[in-house]
C-alpha cells in the first residue's frame, strides 16, 4: 500500500513539473515568422476567442481534481478506487484538451497559404515545444520535435 502511495505522489508530482514554467523568454509572434495577413490574425483570434471557454473550464475541472487528489493522497489512508477514478478523470480531461488543441491548430493550420504551412509546421510556437527543444528532445520527443501523439502546443 506504502508503494501505491508513493507512486501516486511521484506521478502526481511528474504531472506538475510536465506542466513547465509559464511565460518568460521571447516567443515570435505570427506575423514575424508567417506574414500574416490582417484577415487571417482576426480569424486566428476569433478562433481562439471562441476555444478558450472550452479550454479554461476544462482546465479548472483538472485543476480541481488536481488538488482533491493531492489532499486524497496526502490524508495518509487514501481511498484507492476514489483515486483511481480522480486519475481516471484527469487523464480524460488531459485527452479532451489535446483533442481540442490538435483541431484548433488544424484550423489555424488550414487559414494559412502553402508557403505559411510549411513555416508553421517547421517552427515551435508555444511553450511545450520551447520545452521539449531545450531537452533536446529526450523527453520521447519525435523527429518533428513532439511528443506521442500531441500536434498542438501551449500556445494554439
Amino acid at each position: 500500500m506504502k508503494l501505491r502511495i508513493f507512486l501516486l505522489i511521484m506521478m502526481t508530482t511528474s504531472m506538475l513539473f510536465a506542466q513547465g514554467r509559464r511565460g518568460g523568454g521571447r516567443m515570435m509572434t505570427w506575423d514575424e515568422s508567417l506574414n500574416l495577413t490582417t484577415e487571417q490574425m482576426q480569424q486566428i483570434t476569433e478562433l481562439r476567442e471562441t476555444m478558450q471557454p472550452a479550454m479554461m473550464e476544462i482546465r479548472q475541472n483538472s485543476r480541481n481534481l488536481e488538488l482533491e487528489l493531492r489532499q486524497l493522497i496526502s490524508s495518509g489512508d487514501p481511498d484507492a478506487d476514489r483515486v483511481a477514478e480522480l486519475e481516471a478523470a484527469i487523464t480524460e480531461y488531459s485527452v479532451a484538451i489535446d483533442a481540442i488543441m490538435a483541431g484548433h491548430r488544424d484550423q489555424i493550420r488550414s487559414l494559412l497559404t502553402e508557403d505559411q504551412q510549411m513555416i508553421f509546421d517547421q517552427h515551435s510556437f508555444g511553450p511545450g515545444d520551447r520545452q521539449d527543444n531545450r531537452r533536446g528532445n529526450r523527453m520521447g520527443g519525435n523527429s518533428n520535435g513532439r511528443r506521442g501523439g500531441r500536434t498542438g502546443s501551449g500556445r494554439w
